[in-house]
């Protein structure tokens, strides 16, 4: 085939436009379908774990917490002392308060995490209520998270507007690090279930289904395809103009 016969004629705006946006939508396609693929094997995992009786508040062993990231385990240890702040900006049934976050320090591995205990509820001061951590070892159902992403804020610190009460704006573990003098790791575990009175756990980890990825990649193919359709019409309607 003459490519130069099938483009003479033709405007080229339209079509290398048409061309940026193939080759954008084509990543995003393939990125969606990669995606799919690993739900997929996930998904495979936890069903081979529930068949075998393992999902669900797994026991940490020796290993490092990092291989425990996007699952909901046991882990046992002991708070840091004073280290404990004040997510601002948490709503809970229509309860406009804060999360508790702690540093704990796991028994197995000796490694330092920290923790979001759950929702307290503000004092009409605009202050959260105070929560005490437990002096005492403690054994919580938590799920293991990459270290948070700072969210949409106008806040240029996690510790801006601080209070009394050590409200943070959002999580940064390199700022809960240096504050408290621990090497924490850079995971966030939520804690799923209540073990403390005081605290009302509510993270509910969002996950997509490989089928909605799969959605998703085939709808960035179709607006490609759209492209290239809309992209060729123009360049030959501007063609026709000139």
């Amino acid at each position: 085939m003459d490519l130069g016969a099938l483009f003479k004629g033709r405007s080229k705006p339209p079509i290398l436009a048409a061309l940026i946006v193939v080759l954008l939508c084509g990543s995003l396609s393939y990125w969606q379908w990669q995606r799919a693929q690993q739900k997929h094997v996930l998904q495979h995992k936890v069903e081979i774990e529930k068949s075998l009786g393992l999902a669900n508040e797994q026991p940490v062993t020796s290993q490092p917490l990092t291989q425990y990231v996007n699952a909901e385990v046991s882990i046992t240890g002991n708070f840091v002392g004073d280290a404990v702040w004040y997510l601002d900006n948490q709503v809970v049934k229509g309860r406009v308060g804060f999360d508790v976050i702690g540093i704990i320090k796991i028994s197995e591995t000796d490694e330092y995490l920290a923790v979001n205990l759950g929702f307290v509820p503000q004092q009409a001061s605009r202050v959260p209520t105070v929560f005490s951590l437990p002096s005492d070892t403690v054994s919580l159902p938590v799920y293991i998270k990459s270290s948070a992403s700072k969210r949409f804020t106008l806040a240029k610190s996690a510790a801006e507007e601080a209070t009394k009460q050590s409200v943070i704006q959002y999580i940064d573990v390199d700022y809960l690090s240096a504050e408290s003098g621990k090497p924490l790791l850079p995971l966030i575990a939520y804690m799923t279930k209540n073990r403390f009175a005081g605290t009302e756990p509510h993270y509910q980890p969002v996950v997509m289904s490989p089928q909605k990825h799969e959605a998703y990649a085939l709808q960035w193919l179709l607006i490609a395809l759209a492209a290239v359709v809309i992209g060729w019409k123009l360049s030959k309607k501007e063609n026709k103009d000139v």
